[in-house]
């Protein structure tokens, strides 16, 4: 039985259905869910091994639901590489933990000529993407925890390509400012050693954030076997500064067609983390001792040198 999200307008689905039926062809449909302006309990069941990599990927706890949010079914996948919670319902991570050092991005490992793409074994069924549901779409498949982050085990590097690491981006996105963010995101593992990464999803409408524009939903595109086509894309770093205190940077980008205005400028896409839980309907820091949660939550981040 499929699990919805409240608020989605099953009658929409309807009316695609009937518009689809004559052009077979069409990659995209639009969509709707509720728009999130917004906890779940400690997940039990992990072999020691996995509560190890859970503990190195997020060294804050992994990120919890907040309180009366249904993200519908959903499943994490703990690696030693990342750790994600995947959505069923959308066939996307909702977010990625990962933890960068300065020794995994300075391997020989290159970009695999033939990139191994390919669905998550430990998802089956309907719960997953398939490789065919990206074909002809017109959106890359977006690593949310990168390849080049994993340049000394080839086996952590193809654990990148599962398609549960991957979620839709347009070129504009995923070629071009987002692959330069994540290249930055390595220099600061260089000099800071390490860092925490949580990369995901957005569903977002900046009317909502108006009373007198918001009407509860959020519009988006499906692809394929409607995997969900989300219209942003955050990135949180982590890391400790030199008196052992946590500080962190948060960056929420377009999921546009349009190329973003060069040279890139980060400082325009800093957000405060808090402001990103409240549109996520996230937790990204469950265990953040309480007297940072201004500095590292509230405040917005400064962007390094």
């Amino acid at each position: 039985m499929r699990n919805y999200l409240p608020g989605r307008r099953l009658w929409f689905w309807v009316l695609t259905a009937t518009v689809v039926a004559g052009c077979a062809s069409t990659p995209t449909k639009p969509a709707y869910r509720k728009a999130l302006k917004t906890e779940y309990g400690k997940i039990a069941g992990y072999s020691p091994t996995q509560q190890q990599w859970i503990k190195d990927n997020c060294p804050l706890e992994m990120p919890k639901r907040q309180a009366g949010i249904d993200f519908g079914y959903t499943q994490v996948i703990v690696r030693r590489g990342y750790v994600l919670e995947h959505s069923v319902t959308d066939k996307i991570p909702m977010w990625v933990c990962e933890r960068v050092t300065r020794a995994q991005v300075s391997g020989p490992l290159g970009r695999p000529k033939s990139e191994p793409f390919a669905p998550d074994p430990e998802l089956q069924g309907e719960r997953r993407a398939e490789l065919s549901d990206y074909k002809r779409s017109g959106y890359d498949r977006g690593h949310q925890a990168p390849s080049a982050d994993q340049t000394v085990d080839p086996v952590l590097q193809a654990e990148t390509y599962y398609l549960s690491n991957m979620a839709p981006q347009f070129a504009a996105l995923n070629q071009r400012i987002w692959k330069e963010l994540e290249t930055s995101v390595r220099k600061q593992a260089k000099a800071m050693d390490p860092v925490y990464v949580i990369t995901g999803p957005m569903f977002y409408d900046e009317a909502e954030d108006d009373p007198a524009t918001a009407d509860g939903y959020v519009e988006y595109t499906v692809i394929g076997n409607d995997v969900a086509v989300p219209t942003h894309f955050y990135k949180i770093v982590y890391w400790m500064d030199a008196q052992q205190k946590w500080q962190a940077i948060a960056f929420l980008m377009k999921n546009q067609k349009e190329p973003f205005p060069e040279p890139h400028d980060f400082k325009q896409y800093i957000r405060p983390v808090k402001w990103i839980e409240d549109r996520t309907g996230l937790d990204f820091n469950p265990a953040l001792p309480t007297p940072d949660h201004r500095r590292v939550e509230v405040d917005a981040g400064h962007l390094w040198n």
